[in-house]
């Protein structure tokens, strides 16, 4: 099951595939439509366009194992499965993990074509949805790695003759088990009564100065951005570091000035990016692989509690995903801070005045002509 993908169960009743979905019941195969079904997957394919990659998303079933013997070039998304034996083929995606790789093996020069058959009814938006989300997120992941390929390598240099004295992130299961992620979004203002009373916290580093500012000291830290933005998250509290025992989750390919601070201890973990993949294969091979195909923090964070506390479900404050009245980041972080000191800037009074009278002199200059 792919949780990419709205919730299904498969069932096989009376010779009928279908996927319940709450109360309603989607009759996607039958034992006499296999054949006819695989003929329309092999014909989506055969039209797809050359250079194109046709993406079918559909429930697998053993009747489509032939199309994984051909030399096709296509792509199978299987949400839900109703056969146990799949194939080993890069083509069928049919797991969290199968669908990692599919993103992060994904290039610029990738074009596909996305099939959704017609059987998935009233879910059919849904999938369809779904699907354009998983190629949005490998686009996002392709612009990032555009945009900070050259320092990656620069921090990458800087990092690795430190990280091998770095502790793997499994080791954290020796802590007590957080009960709060939090991030820094803007819903965090209305939370930190609560924050007060957790026993464990681990937090972004984008949220750590706001927790500060509240008498709020969590155990972890992660910092992943590779940009000097993420210093400014710990600018005037190295003192509080220190003296906390902070201890710092980071990337290999993370902003090294960052990785300098006083941190009780460093954690890291085996990244997939191609130089941090060496390095573990040299040095480091049994550093724990973490996917985090978005490079964001917070799932990072929720990646990490997966992996290693698998049954822990801690609440989760400031993931808010998007900004309140344009009010991105809680108050009391640096992203907060340089917000607040551009809208408060002379210059858009400035500008408001100036536009103001160009408006008014246009009209007016309007209406004399």
């Amino acid at each position: 099951m792919l949780s990419a993908y709205p919730i299904v169960l498969a069932e096989i009743q009376n010779e009928r595939y279908t996927l319940r979905h709450g109360d309603d019941l989607l009759v996607f195969y039958t034992n006499r439509s296999g054949a006819r079904d695989l003929s329309l997957f092999s014909e989506k394919i055969a039209a797809t366009p050359p250079g194109h990659t046709c993406l079918i998303v559909a429930p697998y079933s053993a009747t489509f194992a032939p199309l994984f013997n051909e030399p096709s070039h296509f792509i199978f998304i299987a949400p839900e499965s109703f056969s146990v034996a799949r194939p080993n083929n890069a083509r069928l995606v049919a797991d969290d993990a199968a669908l990692e790789h599919f993103v992060n093996a994904m290039t610029r020069d990738d074009k596909f074509d996305i099939f959704i058959p017609p059987q998935w009814g009233i879910l059919h938006d849904a999938v369809l949805d779904a699907t354009r989300q998983i190629l949005a997120r490998a686009a996002v992941r392709l612009k990032t790695i555009r945009h900070f390929e050259r320092l990656w390598q620069i921090n990458f240099r800087l990092n690795a003759p430190r990280a091998t004295d770095y502790a793997d992130i499994m080791a954290l299961g020796a802590f007590v088990a957080p009960d709060a992620l939090v991030m820094a979004g803007p819903s965090l203002d209305s939370a930190v009564a609560k924050l007060k009373n957790c026993r464990s916290v681990w937090c972004a580093d984008t949220a750590f100065p706001a927790l500060i500012g509240h008498e709020i000291y969590p155990q972890i830290v992660f910092s992943i951005d590779a940009g000097f933005a993420s210093q400014e998250h710990f600018d005037g509290l190295r003192d509080t570091i220190r003296q906390n025992s902070t201890r710092l989750v980071c990337d290999l390919l993370g902003n090294p000035q960052v990785q300098r601070l006083p941190f009780k201890e460093i954690f890291v973990y085996a990244g997939s990016h191609p130089l941090v993949q060496n390095f573990v294969m040299r040095h480091r091979p049994q550093l724990t692989p973490l996917e985090n195909a978005s490079g964001d923090v917070g799932q990072l964070m929720l990646s990490a509690l997966r992996q290693i506390f698998p049954t822990v479900k801690p609440k989760i404050f400031g993931h808010d995903g998007g900004h309140r009245n344009y009010v991105t980041h809680a108050r009391g972080t640096a992203y907060f801070a340089r917000a607040y000191q551009k809208s408060t800037r002379i210059s858009n009074t400035e500008t408001y005045f100036y536009r103001l009278s160009a408006r008014y002199g246009a009209a007016r200059c309007a209406k004399d002509g």
